[in-house]
């Protein structure tokens, strides 16, 4: 009598960790279909608060290897004087501020609505750039992949590492 409930308990044990074990194996699955899709990309009229995150987004997925806080420059749509001042202060604090502070590890994130206009504004800051001032640094593009090419021969004098993400 000792000898059955004995094995009837190993038994429900054993059954316990089985159905354990299965759901693990599921939920291990979504999570790497989840992380594979990634974010979805905003309109090109979303709000700057709506970009900002989804860049913040792509740098939690394709950043996770960074151990510091990375820096987020979304970088505006349009040819309106806000949108060039913007630009412009941006441009000045990567170039002033960010690149001379920023250490190896670090990271930054740099994309918007307007594929073409993010290469404009790395362009422009990669002219301002001394040679391997972002030597270590790994610069995160989230952009058009038609744009990869610029984006990565623009950075190339700089030293930065770049990762490419096509939105």
């Amino acid at each position: 009598m000792i000898r059955s409930g004995w094995l009837v308990c190993m038994g429900a044990v054993g059954l316990a960790l089985a159905g354990c074990h299965q759901q693990g194996a599921t939920s291990g699955t979504s999570n790497t279909s989840t992380a594979a899709s990634g974010p979805a990309k905003p309109a090109a009229t979303a709000d700057e608060n709506t970009w900002g995150n989804y860049l913040s987004e792509q740098g939690k997925l394709h950043g996770k290897d960074v151990g510091m806080r990375p820096y987020i420059y979304v970088i505006p749509a349009g040819d309106s004087v806000a949108a060039n001042a913007r630009r412009q202060n941006e441009t000045d604090s990567v170039v002033h501020s960010i690149g001379p502070i920023l250490m190896p590890g670090g990271m930054l994130i740099l994309g918007g609505p307007d594929p073409a206009q993010t290469t404009a504004f790395i362009t422009g800051v990669s002219k301002q750039l001394k040679a391997d001032v972002l030597k270590g640094i790994v610069v995160m593009v989230v952009s058009s992949a038609s744009e990869q090419a610029a984006d990565t021969a623009a950075l190339k004098a700089s030293g930065a590492t770049v990762r490419f993400v096509a939105m």
